[in-house]
Protein backbone atom coordinates (compact mmCIF):
# COMPACT_ATOMS: atom_id res chain seq x y z
CA UNK A 1 0.00 0.00 0.00
CA UNK A 2 1.21 3.28 -0.72
CA UNK A 3 2.09 6.10 1.60
CA UNK A 4 0.19 9.06 2.77
CA UNK A 5 2.33 11.10 0.79
CA UNK A 6 2.00 9.21 -2.37
CA UNK A 7 -1.83 8.45 -1.92
CA UNK A 8 -2.37 12.28 -1.95
CA UNK A 9 -0.20 12.68 -5.08
CA UNK A 10 -2.41 9.46 -6.69
CA UNK A 11 -5.65 11.41 -5.91
CA UNK A 12 -4.24 14.82 -7.47
CA UNK A 13 -2.99 12.59 -10.47
CA UNK A 14 -6.56 10.98 -11.12
CA UNK A 15 -7.46 14.34 -11.18
CA UNK A 16 -5.65 15.96 -12.97
CA UNK A 17 -5.35 19.85 -14.09
CA UNK A 18 -2.32 19.24 -16.26
CA UNK A 19 -0.73 15.71 -18.08
CA UNK A 20 2.28 15.85 -20.11
CA UNK A 21 2.36 13.04 -22.64
CA UNK A 22 5.87 11.60 -23.67
CA UNK A 23 5.89 10.37 -26.99
CA UNK A 24 3.29 11.78 -28.37
CA UNK A 25 3.08 11.34 -32.04
CA UNK A 26 0.95 12.20 -35.43
CA UNK A 27 0.84 8.93 -36.99
CA UNK A 28 -2.56 7.87 -36.86
CA UNK A 29 -1.91 3.88 -36.05
CA UNK A 30 0.19 5.39 -33.45
CA UNK A 31 -0.12 4.54 -29.91
CA UNK A 32 1.24 8.33 -29.55
CA UNK A 33 -1.59 9.64 -30.66
CA UNK A 34 -4.26 8.10 -28.50
CA UNK A 35 -4.15 9.90 -25.11
CA UNK A 36 -3.75 13.73 -27.15
CA UNK A 37 -7.06 12.83 -29.01
CA UNK A 38 -8.73 11.24 -26.94
CA UNK A 39 -8.00 14.49 -24.39
CA UNK A 40 -9.15 17.29 -27.46
CA UNK A 41 -12.07 15.22 -28.19
CA UNK A 42 -13.74 14.85 -24.68
CA UNK A 43 -13.22 18.57 -23.97
CA UNK A 44 -10.57 17.75 -21.03
CA UNK A 45 -9.93 21.69 -19.55
CA UNK A 46 -7.20 21.39 -18.28
CA UNK A 47 -3.33 21.45 -19.31
CA UNK A 48 -2.16 19.47 -21.88
CA UNK A 49 1.53 19.31 -22.86
CA UNK A 50 3.03 16.91 -25.76
CA UNK A 51 6.43 15.78 -25.47
CA UNK A 52 8.02 15.57 -28.52
CA UNK A 53 11.51 16.93 -30.18
CA UNK A 54 10.64 15.93 -33.63
CA UNK A 55 7.24 17.94 -33.60
CA UNK A 56 6.36 21.84 -32.88
CA UNK A 57 3.05 21.49 -32.14
CA UNK A 58 0.30 17.80 -32.20
CA UNK A 59 -3.36 18.61 -33.33
CA UNK A 60 -2.94 22.32 -32.48
CA UNK A 61 -1.39 21.94 -29.44
CA UNK A 62 2.32 23.11 -28.83
CA UNK A 63 4.25 20.53 -28.47
CA UNK A 64 8.03 20.25 -26.25
CA UNK A 65 11.26 18.89 -26.69
CA UNK A 66 11.32 17.64 -23.01
CA UNK A 67 9.34 17.49 -19.44
CA UNK A 68 11.94 20.41 -18.07
CA UNK A 69 11.23 22.92 -21.29
CA UNK A 70 7.07 22.99 -19.62
CA UNK A 71 8.35 24.90 -17.32
CA UNK A 72 5.02 24.37 -15.37
CA UNK A 73 4.14 21.77 -12.43
CA UNK A 74 2.43 18.76 -13.65
CA UNK A 75 0.06 16.47 -12.26
CA UNK A 76 0.71 13.40 -14.28
CA UNK A 77 3.14 12.20 -16.97
CA UNK A 78 1.66 9.57 -19.70
CA UNK A 79 5.06 8.10 -21.10
CA UNK A 80 4.25 6.17 -23.82
CA UNK A 81 8.16 5.16 -24.87
CA UNK A 82 9.61 2.04 -24.42
CA UNK A 83 10.62 0.23 -21.75
CA UNK A 84 14.02 1.19 -21.27
CA UNK A 85 13.43 4.85 -22.25
CA UNK A 86 10.68 4.77 -19.56
CA UNK A 87 12.82 4.65 -16.81
CA UNK A 88 14.70 7.75 -17.71
CA UNK A 89 11.17 9.80 -17.99
CA UNK A 90 10.35 8.74 -15.13
CA UNK A 91 13.36 10.19 -13.11
CA UNK A 92 12.98 12.92 -14.84
CA UNK A 93 9.26 13.53 -13.32
CA UNK A 94 10.37 12.65 -10.15
CA UNK A 95 12.82 15.10 -10.40
CA UNK A 96 10.27 17.84 -11.58
CA UNK A 97 8.10 16.65 -8.91
CA UNK A 98 5.06 15.39 -10.80
CA UNK A 99 2.37 14.15 -8.66
CA UNK A 100 2.00 10.14 -11.00
CA UNK A 101 2.94 8.78 -14.17
CA UNK A 102 1.84 6.03 -16.49
CA UNK A 103 3.79 3.73 -18.31
CA UNK A 104 2.18 2.07 -21.01
CA UNK A 105 5.07 0.05 -22.51
CA UNK A 106 4.97 -3.80 -21.43
CA UNK A 107 8.33 -5.32 -21.47
CA UNK A 108 8.69 -6.02 -17.18
CA UNK A 109 8.20 -8.86 -15.16
CA UNK A 110 5.81 -10.66 -17.68
CA UNK A 111 8.51 -10.91 -19.70
CA UNK A 112 11.40 -12.29 -18.26
CA UNK A 113 14.65 -12.17 -15.92
CA UNK A 114 15.70 -8.68 -17.30
CA UNK A 115 12.57 -7.56 -17.39
CA UNK A 116 11.70 -8.34 -13.78
CA UNK A 117 15.46 -6.44 -12.79
CA UNK A 118 13.56 -3.66 -14.61
CA UNK A 119 10.53 -3.42 -12.67
CA UNK A 120 12.05 -3.65 -9.49
CA UNK A 121 14.34 -0.42 -11.14
CA UNK A 122 10.81 1.12 -11.61
CA UNK A 123 9.93 0.43 -8.26
CA UNK A 124 13.52 2.40 -6.77
CA UNK A 125 12.81 5.19 -8.99
CA UNK A 126 9.51 5.87 -7.90
CA UNK A 127 10.17 5.02 -3.73
CA UNK A 128 12.79 7.72 -4.42
CA UNK A 129 10.77 10.42 -5.51
CA UNK A 130 7.32 8.96 -3.73
CA UNK A 131 5.89 8.87 -7.24
CA UNK A 132 2.71 6.74 -7.97
CA UNK A 133 3.09 4.83 -11.08
CA UNK A 134 -0.07 3.68 -12.86
CA UNK A 135 1.08 0.38 -14.71
CA UNK A 136 3.79 -0.48 -16.37
CA UNK A 137 1.82 -2.87 -19.29
CA UNK A 138 -1.65 -1.04 -18.87
CA UNK A 139 -3.95 1.50 -21.12
CA UNK A 140 -3.69 4.27 -18.57
CA UNK A 141 -6.92 5.55 -17.05
CA UNK A 142 -9.60 7.93 -17.94
CA UNK A 143 -11.82 10.39 -15.30
CA UNK A 144 -14.87 10.76 -17.35
CA UNK A 145 -16.60 13.68 -14.62
CA UNK A 146 -13.65 15.68 -15.41
CA UNK A 147 -13.28 15.06 -19.13
CA UNK A 148 -10.14 13.47 -18.40
CA UNK A 149 -10.32 10.53 -21.57
CA UNK A 150 -6.75 9.65 -21.08
CA UNK A 151 -6.17 5.95 -22.35
CA UNK A 152 -4.38 5.43 -26.13
CA UNK A 153 -7.29 3.50 -27.23
CA UNK A 154 -10.63 4.23 -28.69
CA UNK A 155 -14.10 3.69 -26.78
CA UNK A 156 -17.59 5.22 -26.55
CA UNK A 157 -18.70 6.27 -23.70
CA UNK A 158 -20.21 9.16 -20.92
CA UNK A 159 -20.15 10.44 -17.46
CA UNK A 160 -21.63 7.89 -15.22
CA UNK A 161 -21.13 6.11 -11.94
CA UNK A 162 -19.21 2.83 -12.46
CA UNK A 163 -15.59 2.42 -12.31
CA UNK A 164 -13.83 0.49 -14.10
CA UNK A 165 -10.80 -0.90 -12.60
CA UNK A 166 -8.75 -4.07 -14.54
CA UNK A 167 -5.66 -5.53 -15.00
CA UNK A 168 -6.31 -6.17 -18.31
CA UNK A 169 -6.90 -3.31 -20.58
CA UNK A 170 -8.77 -5.34 -23.17
CA UNK A 171 -11.06 -6.91 -20.61
CA UNK A 172 -11.94 -3.82 -18.92
CA UNK A 173 -12.65 -1.97 -21.92
CA UNK A 174 -14.95 -5.18 -22.86
CA UNK A 175 -16.73 -4.32 -19.41
CA UNK A 176 -17.15 -0.78 -20.29
CA UNK A 177 -18.17 -1.23 -23.74
CA UNK A 178 -21.03 -3.62 -22.46
CA UNK A 179 -21.96 -0.53 -19.87
CA UNK A 180 -22.28 1.18 -22.81
CA UNK A 181 -24.33 -0.86 -24.91
CA UNK A 182 -26.96 -1.13 -21.85
CA UNK A 183 -26.62 2.79 -21.94
CA UNK A 184 -24.90 3.15 -18.77
CA UNK A 185 -21.69 5.68 -18.46
CA UNK A 186 -18.54 5.12 -16.20
CA UNK A 187 -16.83 7.64 -14.00
CA UNK A 188 -13.28 5.95 -14.31
CA UNK A 189 -11.41 3.66 -16.27
CA UNK A 190 -8.68 2.45 -14.71
CA UNK A 191 -6.26 0.04 -16.29
CA UNK A 192 -4.06 -1.38 -13.19
CA UNK A 193 -1.48 -3.33 -15.62
CA UNK A 194 1.72 -5.14 -13.43
CA UNK A 195 0.60 -3.10 -10.38
CA UNK A 196 4.11 -2.68 -9.86
CA UNK A 197 3.65 0.75 -7.36
CA UNK A 198 0.10 0.98 -7.36
CA UNK A 199 -2.38 -1.56 -7.27
CA UNK A 200 -6.55 -2.10 -6.66
CA UNK A 201 -6.55 -1.19 -3.04
CA UNK A 202 -4.88 1.92 -3.63
CA UNK A 203 -7.05 2.79 -6.53
CA UNK A 204 -10.15 1.52 -4.53
CA UNK A 205 -9.31 3.87 -1.50
CA UNK A 206 -8.73 7.01 -4.06
CA UNK A 207 -11.14 7.10 -6.32
CA UNK A 208 -13.61 6.20 -3.40
CA UNK A 209 -13.23 9.52 -2.24
CA UNK A 210 -15.12 10.80 -5.54
CA UNK A 211 -18.64 11.30 -4.64
CA UNK A 212 -19.47 10.56 -8.15
CA UNK A 213 -18.81 6.73 -7.57
CA UNK A 214 -21.68 4.58 -6.67
CA UNK A 215 -19.82 0.96 -7.73
CA UNK A 216 -16.81 -0.49 -8.49
CA UNK A 217 -16.42 -3.20 -11.08
CA UNK A 218 -13.57 -5.32 -11.22
CA UNK A 219 -11.58 -7.19 -13.34
CA UNK A 220 -8.68 -9.50 -10.96
CA UNK A 221 -6.38 -11.96 -12.65
CA UNK A 222 -4.07 -12.12 -9.58
CA UNK A 223 -3.36 -10.57 -6.28
CA UNK A 224 0.57 -9.56 -4.68
CA UNK A 225 -0.75 -9.34 -1.43
CA UNK A 226 -4.28 -10.63 -0.94
CA UNK A 227 -4.70 -9.59 2.96
CA UNK A 228 -4.27 -6.07 1.58
CA UNK A 229 -6.72 -6.33 -0.72
CA UNK A 230 -9.68 -8.01 1.58
CA UNK A 231 -8.53 -5.60 4.21
CA UNK A 232 -9.31 -2.50 1.61
CA UNK A 233 -12.54 -3.98 -0.12
CA UNK A 234 -14.00 -5.10 3.37
CA UNK A 235 -14.35 -1.12 4.43
CA UNK A 236 -15.28 -0.54 0.68
CA UNK A 237 -18.09 -2.72 0.03
CA UNK A 238 -19.08 -1.53 3.55
CA UNK A 239 -20.61 1.64 1.93
CA UNK A 240 -20.31 0.99 -1.84
CA UNK A 241 -21.07 -2.44 -4.07
CA UNK A 242 -17.90 -3.82 -5.78
CA UNK A 243 -18.15 -6.63 -8.21
CA UNK A 244 -15.20 -8.53 -9.37
CA UNK A 245 -14.85 -11.02 -11.93
CA UNK A 246 -12.00 -12.76 -11.65
CA UNK A 247 -9.82 -14.82 -14.22
CA UNK A 248 -7.26 -18.13 -14.01
CA UNK A 249 -9.37 -20.46 -12.27
CA UNK A 250 -7.44 -23.13 -14.61
CA UNK A 251 -3.57 -24.21 -13.88
CA UNK A 252 -2.86 -23.37 -17.99
CA UNK A 253 -5.18 -20.01 -17.88
CA UNK A 254 -2.79 -19.50 -14.50
CA UNK A 255 0.33 -19.58 -16.77
CA UNK A 256 -0.93 -17.56 -19.39
CA UNK A 257 -1.86 -14.76 -16.60
CA UNK A 258 1.74 -14.98 -15.53
CA UNK A 259 3.33 -13.83 -19.20
CA UNK A 260 0.34 -11.28 -18.82
CA UNK A 261 0.65 -8.91 -16.56
CA UNK A 262 3.08 -11.05 -14.37
CA UNK A 263 0.87 -11.88 -11.80
CA UNK A 264 0.14 -15.03 -10.17
CA UNK A 265 -3.76 -16.31 -9.94
CA UNK A 266 -3.46 -18.39 -7.42
CA UNK A 267 -5.88 -21.10 -5.89
CA UNK A 268 -9.38 -19.73 -6.83
CA UNK A 269 -11.34 -21.48 -4.19
CA UNK A 270 -9.56 -19.40 -1.72
CA UNK A 271 -10.24 -15.81 -3.93
CA UNK A 272 -14.17 -16.55 -4.21
CA UNK A 273 -14.15 -17.33 -0.52
CA UNK A 274 -12.07 -13.96 0.01
CA UNK A 275 -14.46 -12.32 -2.29
CA UNK A 276 -17.88 -13.89 -0.50
CA UNK A 277 -16.08 -12.75 2.90
CA UNK A 278 -15.37 -9.13 1.71
CA UNK A 279 -18.74 -8.47 0.88
CA UNK A 280 -17.65 -8.13 -3.42
CA UNK A 281 -20.25 -9.65 -5.75
CA UNK A 282 -18.82 -12.37 -8.07
CA UNK A 283 -19.79 -12.79 -11.60
CA UNK A 284 -18.50 -14.94 -14.05
CA UNK A 285 -17.87 -13.10 -17.62
CA UNK A 286 -17.41 -9.71 -18.44
CA UNK A 287 -20.81 -9.00 -19.78
CA UNK A 288 -22.12 -10.66 -16.51
CA UNK A 289 -19.82 -7.36 -14.45
CA UNK A 290 -21.84 -4.81 -16.96
CA UNK A 291 -25.28 -6.19 -16.13
CA UNK A 292 -24.44 -6.46 -12.19
CA UNK A 293 -22.40 -3.16 -12.15
CA UNK A 294 -25.54 -1.65 -13.85
CA UNK A 295 -28.41 -2.55 -11.15
CA UNK A 296 -26.11 -1.83 -8.68
CA UNK A 297 -25.59 1.98 -9.90
CA UNK A 298 -29.46 2.32 -10.52
CA UNK A 299 -31.63 0.35 -8.10
CA UNK A 300 -32.28 0.64 -4.13
CA UNK A 301 -31.26 -2.88 -2.55
CA UNK A 302 -34.13 -4.95 -1.42
CA UNK A 303 -35.56 -5.57 2.02
CA UNK A 304 -36.20 -8.84 1.74
CA UNK A 305 -36.24 -12.07 -0.65
CA UNK A 306 -39.89 -11.82 -2.23
CA UNK A 307 -40.29 -10.99 -5.71
CA UNK A 308 -42.99 -10.79 -7.93
CA UNK A 309 -42.56 -11.40 -11.80
CA UNK A 310 -45.53 -10.01 -14.51
CA UNK A 311 -45.40 -11.06 -18.20
CA UNK A 312 -47.82 -11.44 -20.97
CA UNK A 313 -45.38 -14.22 -22.86
CA UNK A 314 -44.80 -17.05 -19.94
CA UNK A 315 -41.09 -18.72 -21.25
CA UNK A 316 -38.93 -15.46 -20.35
CA UNK A 317 -40.29 -15.15 -16.84
CA UNK A 318 -40.14 -19.20 -16.55
CA UNK A 319 -36.37 -18.55 -17.58
CA UNK A 320 -35.67 -16.02 -14.94
CA UNK A 321 -37.38 -17.61 -12.46
CA UNK A 322 -35.27 -20.72 -12.90
CA UNK A 323 -32.24 -18.43 -11.81
CA UNK A 324 -34.04 -16.16 -9.57
CA UNK A 325 -34.40 -19.37 -7.43
CA UNK A 326 -31.29 -20.33 -7.72
CA UNK A 327 -30.17 -17.41 -5.88
CA UNK A 328 -32.47 -17.42 -3.11
CA UNK A 329 -35.33 -15.07 -4.49
CA UNK A 330 -38.76 -16.51 -3.43
CA UNK A 331 -42.20 -16.36 -5.31
CA UNK A 332 -44.52 -15.81 -2.75
CA UNK A 333 -48.61 -15.66 -4.25
CA UNK A 334 -50.09 -12.67 -4.84
CA UNK A 335 -53.11 -11.70 -2.41
CA UNK A 336 -56.60 -12.33 -2.75
CA UNK A 337 -57.26 -8.25 -3.12
CA UNK A 338 -54.69 -8.42 -6.11
CA UNK A 339 -56.58 -11.34 -7.67
CA UNK A 340 -59.92 -9.38 -7.47
CA UNK A 341 -58.03 -6.09 -8.67
CA UNK A 342 -56.37 -7.28 -11.67
CA UNK A 343 -59.08 -9.47 -12.95
CA UNK A 344 -61.18 -5.92 -13.23
CA UNK A 345 -58.51 -4.84 -15.48
CA UNK A 346 -58.58 -8.16 -17.87
CA UNK A 347 -61.50 -9.38 -17.28
CA UNK A 348 -63.38 -11.99 -15.29
CA UNK A 349 -63.42 -14.40 -18.53
CA UNK A 350 -59.88 -13.98 -19.38
CA UNK A 351 -58.50 -18.60 -19.23
CA UNK A 352 -55.05 -17.92 -17.03
CA UNK A 353 -54.94 -18.18 -13.24
CA UNK A 354 -53.33 -15.85 -11.44
CA UNK A 355 -50.41 -16.49 -9.97
CA UNK A 356 -46.85 -15.64 -9.19
CA UNK A 357 -44.97 -15.29 -11.96
CA UNK A 358 -48.46 -13.00 -13.27
CA UNK A 359 -48.93 -14.21 -16.58
CA UNK A 360 -51.36 -11.68 -18.39
CA UNK A 361 -51.39 -13.47 -21.72
CA UNK A 362 -52.60 -11.59 -24.41
CA UNK A 363 -54.52 -9.20 -23.10
CA UNK A 364 -51.56 -7.83 -21.08
CA UNK A 365 -50.13 -7.10 -24.71
CA UNK A 366 -52.28 -3.73 -24.32
CA UNK A 367 -50.24 -1.05 -22.57
CA UNK A 368 -53.70 0.48 -20.50
CA UNK A 369 -54.02 -3.44 -19.49
CA UNK A 370 -50.24 -3.83 -18.30
CA UNK A 371 -50.15 -0.76 -16.88
CA UNK A 372 -53.60 -1.03 -14.83
CA UNK A 373 -52.03 -4.21 -13.39
CA UNK A 374 -48.97 -1.97 -12.50
CA UNK A 375 -51.49 0.10 -10.18
CA UNK A 376 -52.84 -2.95 -8.37
CA UNK A 377 -49.20 -4.57 -7.26
CA UNK A 378 -48.03 -1.53 -6.07
CA UNK A 379 -48.96 -1.94 -2.85
CA UNK A 380 -48.48 -5.42 -2.69
CA UNK A 381 -46.51 -6.77 0.04
CA UNK A 382 -42.93 -7.98 -2.49
CA UNK A 383 -39.01 -6.94 -1.77
CA UNK A 384 -38.72 -6.59 -5.93
CA UNK A 385 -40.27 -6.75 -9.21
CA UNK A 386 -39.52 -8.30 -12.68
CA UNK A 387 -41.11 -6.90 -14.83
CA UNK A 388 -41.30 -8.69 -18.82
CA UNK A 389 -42.31 -6.44 -21.87
CA UNK A 390 -42.26 -8.14 -25.65
CA UNK A 391 -41.64 -5.29 -28.17
CA UNK A 392 -43.79 -5.03 -30.99
CA UNK A 393 -43.31 -1.47 -33.56
CA UNK A 394 -47.00 -1.75 -33.84
CA UNK A 395 -47.96 -1.25 -29.80
CA UNK A 396 -46.57 1.36 -27.19
CA UNK A 397 -44.35 0.51 -24.45
CA UNK A 398 -45.44 2.16 -21.10
CA UNK A 399 -42.54 3.58 -20.78
CA UNK A 400 -44.27 6.73 -18.73
CA UNK A 401 -46.51 3.91 -16.61
CA UNK A 402 -43.41 1.97 -15.77
CA UNK A 403 -41.64 4.91 -14.58
CA UNK A 404 -44.31 5.97 -12.50
CA UNK A 405 -44.84 2.62 -11.24
CA UNK A 406 -41.10 2.45 -10.17
CA UNK A 407 -40.74 5.58 -8.30
CA UNK A 408 -44.05 4.56 -6.75
CA UNK A 409 -43.05 1.33 -4.18
CA UNK A 410 -39.28 2.57 -4.20
CA UNK A 411 -38.29 -1.09 -4.13
CA UNK A 412 -35.99 -2.60 -7.18
CA UNK A 413 -37.33 -2.72 -10.33
CA UNK A 414 -35.98 -4.67 -13.44
CA UNK A 415 -37.66 -4.49 -16.73
CA UNK A 416 -36.83 -6.80 -19.68
CA UNK A 417 -37.77 -5.71 -23.01
CA UNK A 418 -37.86 -8.55 -25.47
CA UNK A 419 -35.99 -7.02 -28.90
CA UNK A 420 -32.90 -6.99 -30.77
CA UNK A 421 -30.85 -4.34 -29.76
CA UNK A 422 -30.64 -2.50 -32.97
CA UNK A 423 -34.78 -1.75 -32.52
CA UNK A 424 -34.83 -1.36 -28.87
CA UNK A 425 -31.58 1.46 -28.46
CA UNK A 426 -34.15 4.26 -28.40
CA UNK A 427 -36.19 3.07 -25.71
CA UNK A 428 -33.49 1.90 -23.58
CA UNK A 429 -31.80 5.20 -23.91
CA UNK A 430 -35.57 6.52 -22.76
CA UNK A 431 -35.51 4.12 -19.79
CA UNK A 432 -32.43 4.76 -18.78
CA UNK A 433 -32.91 8.52 -18.81
CA UNK A 434 -36.18 7.83 -16.29
CA UNK A 435 -33.97 5.59 -14.18
CA UNK A 436 -35.46 2.48 -15.10
CA UNK A 437 -33.64 -0.27 -15.09
CA UNK A 438 -33.48 -2.40 -18.22
CA UNK A 439 -32.28 -5.71 -20.04
CA UNK A 440 -32.84 -7.16 -23.31
CA UNK A 441 -32.91 -10.90 -21.66
CA UNK A 442 -34.38 -12.29 -19.08
CA UNK A 443 -31.06 -14.04 -18.22
CA UNK A 444 -29.52 -10.50 -17.77
CA UNK A 445 -32.52 -9.36 -15.74
CA UNK A 446 -32.44 -12.38 -13.25
CA UNK A 447 -28.45 -11.58 -12.96
CA UNK A 448 -29.52 -7.88 -11.64
CA UNK A 449 -31.65 -8.92 -9.36
CA UNK A 450 -29.21 -11.53 -8.26
CA UNK A 451 -26.59 -8.97 -7.67
CA UNK A 452 -29.38 -6.77 -5.67
CA UNK A 453 -29.93 -9.71 -3.30
CA UNK A 454 -26.39 -10.84 -2.57
CA UNK A 455 -25.74 -7.22 -1.86
CA UNK A 456 -28.77 -7.02 0.52
CA UNK A 457 -27.49 -10.36 2.20
CA UNK A 458 -24.24 -9.32 2.57
CA UNK A 459 -25.21 -6.14 4.49
CA UNK A 460 -27.51 -8.07 6.57
CA UNK A 461 -24.73 -10.46 7.49
CA UNK A 462 -22.39 -7.68 8.42
CA UNK A 463 -25.25 -5.80 10.31
CA UNK A 464 -25.89 -9.18 12.62
CA UNK A 465 -22.08 -9.78 13.53
CA UNK A 466 -21.76 -5.78 14.65
CA UNK A 467 -24.93 -6.37 17.09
Amino acid sequence: MLSDVMMEKLRKALNPESVAIVGTSVDQVSVGIGPVYNLVSSFYRGKIFPVNPKYENVMGIKCYPDLRSIGEPLDLVIILLNQHAAMDILEEAGKLGANGAVIVAGGFKEVDEDGKALEERLQKISAKYEIPVIGPNTHGFSNFHKDFHSIFWHFDTFPGEIAVISQSGGVGLTIACSLRTMMCGLSHFVGVGNGAVTGFSDYLQVINLDPNVRVFSLFVEGLENAREFYECARKITAKKPVVVYKAGKNEEVAKATLTHTGSLTGEYDLYRAMFKQAGLVEVDSAWDAAVASKALAMLNLPEGDRVCAMTFTAGPSIVGMDRLLDAGWKFPDISDHARQGIRSVIGEKTPVELQNPIDLTGLGFLPQNYSGVLEVLRDESFDAFFLVWSFNALIRIPIAEIEKFVKDVKKPVVMVLLANQYEAERYLEELARRRVCCYLTPEDGATALNALLRRYKMLNRDRKVSN
